[in-house]
């Protein structure tokens, strides 16, 4: 009975979601139609952030050069750290605290910035034995790997968020109104005065 009952409560409350037009959010495309990647693609992080883009925003073109791109994801720093945590009495690790931490900016075809260096970083414990070292080191890997993916989905909902699309579009918006540079340099026309 009471079986039943949750099922028809659970089934009353999705309907009711539903009827309010809620939905869960996904990734949204990104407001660019191409984008170059500084990320070399024979590194498993710059593999798994194209294939990650392509299947959010499948019309967006991965380029490969900055000079080709709308926009461009700019790489600052990737690094990955171990730190001791914890000891035995007798001295020895007994845990160590792994970090991955990447530092990216996000710049238009004109250099313009859309997105600021922006740090993502992930950590994960990992209890340590001497007498285990290539197991541990196996095991090291595994989550440095667990945690790049896990760094590549939120790099990918940070470049499809609001305010990147919002930057973009004022971007475009302004370089639309701005009247061509003259043919022989000196910088931007200025608008012709009324008499």
């Amino acid at each position: 009975m009471s079986r039943s009952l949750r099922i028809l409560a659970t089934l009353a409350l999705m309907l009711t979601l539903g009827a309010c037009g809620f939905t869960l959010r996904g990734v949204s495309p990104l407001p660019f139609d191409s984008l170059y990647i500084s990320i070399p693609e024979n590194t498993r992080f710059g593999s798994s952030l194209r294939r990650a883009l392509q299947a959010a925003s499948p019309g967006t073109r991965l380029v490969d050069s900055a000079d080709q791109a709308a926009a461009s994801l700019i790489q600052v720093s990737h690094s990955r750290t171990q730190r001791e945590v914890s000891l035995t009495p007798q001295g020895r690790v007994e845990e160590y605290e792994l970090i991955l931490s990447y530092v990216f900016r996000l710049t238009t075809a004109s250099g313009d910035i859309l997105l600021p260096d922006t740090t993502l970083t992930a950590s994960r414990d990992m209890p340590y034995e001497e007498q285990l070292v290539q197991a541990k080191q196996s095991e090291m890997d595994t989550l440095f790997n667990s945690m790049e993916q896990s760094l590549v989905e939120r790099l990918l909902r940070r470049l499809t968020a609001p305010d990147v699309a919002e930057a973009f579009e004022a971007y475009q918006k302004e370089n639309a109104e701005l009247p061509p540079a003259p043919a022989e340099g000196g910088g931007r026309m200025a608008p012709a005065l009324q008499p």
